[in-house]
């Protein structure tokens, strides 16, 4: 009876990891798959030194932040399943802080304190420093795990990855930091359309 109990334990043990290793390897192609996506959405700018980060959501909105000279242009890009871009905003952060530093409305001194706390928290985002250097497409360890496919990755002038990951677009702890990661949902959010 103890052989069978034995037998038995063996065999659920082997089917689990078994299954465990065959949903890491499915994760991990959807990982390599949003990287080539990515890298696709990046390779529009290639033409454009700096750094450049890049966050999407289902492989399908992007949102790039390019820093050239401590200067940070935006682009929100919605493309299809062939990575065609079907559309394309370009957003000026320090552009619009001059603006709206200009103008001296309650709103507008409110608008104007985010965007400066916004250009702080994108200051931090490029420094490699705080990255790993792996790429994360499962965290076992995940207290909470919800929400669509997203990717994140910040990239050198010499096409180095910094923080690369594939999780669900909400992963506590999340792999970089909370400030970014609210910074990136909510400018996607605000400007996809």
């Amino acid at each position: 009876m103890r052989i069978i109990a034995a037998f038995c334990l063996l065999i659920n043990t082997a089917c689990f990891c078994y299954s465990q290793s065959k949903w890491e390897s499915v994760s991990d192609s959807l990982g390599l798959e949003s990287r080539e996506k990515a890298d696709l959405v990046l390779s529009k700018f290639d033409t454009m030194p700096g750094r450049k980060i890049l966050y999407s959501l289902q492989n399908r909105d992007y949102l790039v932040i390019i820093n050239q000279n401590d200067c940070y242009k935006e682009y929100v890009l919605k493309v299809d399943s062939l990575c065609n871009v079907l559309a394309i905003k370009e957003i000026d952060i320090d552009e619009g802080i001059v603006k709206t530093k200009a103008k001296c409305f309650l709103k507008n001194r409110m608008l104007s304190r985010r965007l400066l706390e916004d250009r702080q928290i994108l200051m931090k985002a490029f420094d490699e420093s705080q990255y790993c250097t792996e790429f994360i497409t499962s965290m076992p360890n995940a207290s909470w795990v919800a929400g669509i496919p997203s990717y994140f990755v910040m990239k050198d002038e010499n096409d180095n990855r910094y923080g690369e990951y594939s999780l669900s677009s909400i992963t506590a702890p999340c792999p970089i930091s909370p400030a970014l990661w609210a910074f990136l949902i909510r400018e996607l959010s605000d400007n996809k359309n």
